[in-house]
This record gives structure tokens, C-alpha cells and sequence, in this order.
């Protein structure tokens, strides 16, 4: 549990007294708290106007919202950490308070503020929470402390030591012994030490024969950020032809306007070498368009969000979505087309869109092993399509 880590020893003087200034901080929640009803709201705005409100009073915002962790009220304590990440509160020290938290959102936001921060001093705090399995359900999707915990280490630290949350207990217990002690012998280093060892561990990972340390080395690259994607890039780079794809539409019997087809890209690794592929989570775009008449006239979509112009949440849904091929294997991604307006005979154009080929295209001046341009031109999203006859 992370409280049980928390404690031990080893790690006690990275949690010291809080200094005598962090003490004296007022003490929120008060009936004259302007604070408070922003810390309680679920407005998303509240976050920002509590920001705002903290720079007109005038003190530290990190010592006024370390203080409400003594509220009896969770969404509050929750709130207040991580408002205390978008006010830049990077020093460790003054999330003490809320260490000991047992509420789930509230470890939940001290693991995201310190992922945000890059805050070294976490790490032994984010150490103890793999071994966290609760799970939070948000609009933004489902995920387990444990997961979200070893993400953060990965971002913080650069390093990762083939910590499993499906391996055994033993294989578990030796990932985060090897993370430990990493962490106590480098910690004193400067950041620039830590990219340039995980960047080197990372390449290592990534070209070797076990699946697993492979996908775990492009992941690791994807997280540590800018200075490591020269080497991601080279190592996602593919050729036209690398990948085969197809559309298969099997109805039951021949569709009529109204009717839904149940359909699959197919997609195939046509070469000898295993081949990284991330998906989009939200499937293929679908577009049918009628053959004859007018080209609007039956047209239906489905559009997943396109491509950032930021890296940072391109990598991100790499790191969740990456999978391998193997050579010759294959992936269905199951879509619906249909229904449409009118009869005829419809191409069903399937696009899916790749995490993989988005960080590869972005890489314009990668290069080669040898220094050399890799002079490939960026590989699009997935596409196949097929043509499908509506029945009058």
C-alpha cells in the first residue's frame, strides 16, 4: 500500500519537517473562505478562477492550498492538489500534508502533480503507490493508481525496470528493488544525467529480441520527450508497403437504406520484421460515398479527433495504445457501415488513424544509425477501402 511505503525509513528524510513558514500558512475552509466554493465545484472553469483568485490574495498559492489538507471534504483536498500543479508548486515539501491521504482522487492528483512537475523527490512516493490496485472511472476514461504511478515514474525519472502490474509479486517486488536503488544512487544527480542515461537504457530496450522489453524501450522513449525522439523516430520509420490493408463487409443477406453492415479493416504486417502499430482507441473513420449521382447524396462519417499539432498527447496515446505486429499477422478493427438515405452501389472508405506513423512523419530531419537522412516519406493513416451495393 502506499501508506506502508511512505513509512519506510530509508526514505524518511525526503519527508522533513516542513519549514516554519509552510507551518504558519492561515488555515482555510473558514465561512469567509473565498476559496473554498471554487475547491468544491465540478464547473471545470473553477480551477482557473480559483488561480486567479490565489494571485489577488497576495500569498504563496502553494502554502495557502497545502493547508486545506486537513478538510474533512475529499473533492476539496483533491482540488486543492491539483491546483497546486497548475500554480507550479514543484517543491514536494509542500504536498506533505496530504501524503498520508488515503482518499483515492486525492493520491490520484498528487501522482499527477508530480508527474506534471518533474518533481524528483516524488519518486519514493510514486515507488509506494505501484502497489496501489484501486481504480478510478472518469469521463476521461478508467485507469488504476498503479498505472498511473508507473507512467509517472517513467516520465520523472526516464528509467524504467520491467515493472509488470500482471507479473508476479516476486517479479514485482525485484522491478521496484532495481528502481530503488537506481533512484538512491542518482538521485542527487542534475535532470540532464537522468535523460541521457534513460535515452541510452530506452535504445537498449528497444533493440532487443523479447517483445515485451522492445515495447517497453519505444514507450520509455515516447515519455522521456524531445530529446529522445530523434531515436523513437528511428525506430517507427516505415515504408510504403510495410503494412497491408483491406476492408471486408459481410451482410447477412443484401442491405437495403436503413440498414447497418457489419464490416473490419484488416490489417496485416506484410514484411519480416515485427512492425509497432498504435491504433487509434476510437477505431476507423468511415466514410461511404455513392458511386452514382451526386457525390454528397448517402454520405456518412464517422471522424475520430485528428492529429495534435503538440507531441506531447501524440506520444502520450502511443505509449497507451502501442502494440507489435508479427511478421504476416494480422488485426481486425470491427466498424458499421451505414445506414444511408438512398439505394446504389457506395465505396466504403476506411481510415485509421496510427500514433506510430504521426510521430514518424513529424521526424522531417531524422536520421539514420550512420547519420544519414532516412529519406522515406511519411506513411498516411491506414486506409482501404471496398464498394458495398445497397438493395432498393
Amino acid at each position: 500500500m502506499c501508506v506502508k511505503f511512505r513509512a519506510v525509513a530509508a526514505f524518511a528524510a525526503i519527508f522533513a519537517c516542513v519549514s516554519s513558514s509552510f507551518l504558519a500558512a492561515p488555515r482555510p475552509g473558514g465561512a469567509a473562505d473565498p476559496l473554498l466554493p471554487l475547491l468544491q465545484s465540478e464547473d471545470p472553469r473553477s480551477r482557473a478562477d480559483a488561480l486567479a483568485l490565489l494571485k489577488d490574495l497576495g500569498s504563496p498559492p502553494c502554502r495557502i492550498l497545502g493547508g486545506y489538507s486537513s478538510d474533512p471534504r475529499s473533492r476539496v483536498r483533491e482540488s486543492a492538489v491539483r491546483i497546486m500543479a497548475d500554480a507550479g508548486c514543484t517543491d514536494f515539501e509542500a504536498y506533505r500534508g496530504y501524503l498520508l491521504d488515503g482518499a483515492a482522487g486525492v493520491v490520484d492528483a498528487l501522482i499527477d502533480s508530480s508527474r506534471r512537475g518533474l518533481i524528483a523527490d516524488a519518486v519514493p512516493f510514486l515507488l509506494g503507490c505501484l502497489s496501489d490496485k484501486r481504480r478510478l472511472v472518469t469521463e476521461a476514461g478508467s485507469w488504476s493508481i498503479a498505472e498511473r504511478a508507473e507512467r509517472a515514474l517513467m516520465v520523472v525519472t526516464c528509467q524504467s525496470f520491467h515493472y509488470d502490474a500482471a507479473a508476479t509479486k516476486d517479479d514485482q517486488r525485484d522491478a521496484v528493488a532495481r528502481w530503488r536503488q537506481w533512484y538512491l544512487a542518482r538521485r542527487a544527480l542534475p535532470r540532464e544525467e537522468w535523460v541521457k542515461e534513460g535515452i541510452e537504457r530506452a535504445r537498449d530496450y528497444a533493440d532487443r529480441d523479447y517483445i515485451p522489453h522492445r515495447l517497453e524501450g519505444l514507450r520509455l522513449l515516447a515519455l522521456i520527450g524531445p530529446p529522445a525522439l530523434p531515436a523513437l523516430r528511428e525506430r517507427l520509420v516505415r515504408r510504403p508497403g510495410d503494412l497491408r490493408s483491406d476492408v471486408l463487409c459481410r451482410p447477412d443477406e443484401p442491405p437495403r437504406p436503413g440498414d447497418v453492415v457489419p464490416c473490419a479493416l484488416i490489417v496485416q504486417n506484410a514484411t519480416k520484421h515485427p512492425v509497432p502499430l498504435a491504433p487509434s482507441a476510437e477505431g476507423p473513420e468511415i466514410r461511404l460515398s455513392l458511386l452514382e449521382g451526386s457525390s454528397d447524396d448517402g454520405v456518412t462519417s464517422r471522424a475520430p479527433a485528428g492529429p495534435p499539432k503538440d507531441t506531447a498527447p501524440a506520444r502520450e496515446f502511443f505509449a497507451d495504445r502501442l502494440i507489435e505486429l508479427a511478421p504476416g499477422e494480422l488485426r481486425r478493427f470491427e466498424f458499421s457501415a451505414g445506414p444511408v438515405l438512398l439505394a446504389g452501389r457506395y465505396r466504403v472508405r476506411a481510415s485509421l488513424l496510427d500514433w506510430t506513423a504521426v510521430l514518424a512523419a513529424d521526424g522531417s530531419t531524422t536520421k539514420s544509425g550512420a547519420g544519414r537522412p532516412l529519406d522515406v516519406p511519411p506513411v498516411p493513416a491506414i486506409e482501404a477501402e471496398t464498394v458495398l451495393r445497397f438493395e432498393r
